[in-house]
C-alpha cells in the first residue's frame, strides 16, 4: 500500500467542496482504489507529465504523482508515496 500526502489546498478547499457536492464518498472510494494500485490512473501528457489523474464522476478528477521509494512511518512500510496535488475540477491548475 502507498502513504498518501495531500496538497494543503486539497486539505483546505476541495475537501469542503467535495462535501457540499455530495462527492466526498465517491471521492475517498477512488483514492482507496488509488492507494491499491497508483498507476491505474490515466497517465497524462503535455504540459501535466507525470502527473495522473482518475475521475470522480464526469465533472471532477482527482490529479496525483507517485513516488516509488519505499518508506516506513511510525513502523508502517509503504511501498512509496502519492501526492494527490488538485481533487476537484476538470482541468489541473
Amino acid at each position: 500500500m502507498y502513504k498518501v500526502q495531500y496538497a494543503r489546498s486539497v486539505l483546505t478547499k476541495d475537501i469542503p467542496k467535495l462535501k457540499s457536492a455530495n462527492l466526498i464518498e465517491q471521492f475517498f472510494r477512488e483514492m482507496e482504489t488509488v492507494k491499491a494500485n497508483p498507476f491505474i490512473g490515466k497517465v497524462l501528457a503535455g504540459p501535466l507529465k507525470g502527473k495522473r489523474s482518475v475521475r470522480i464522476n464526469l465533472q471532477h478528477r482527482i490529479f496525483y504523482t507517485t513516488d516509488q521509494r519505499k518508506i516506513i512511518v511510525d513502523g508502517v512500510e509503504y511501498e512509496g508515496t502519492i501526492n494527490v496535488l488538485q481533487a476537484l475540477g476538470h482541468d489541473f491548475s
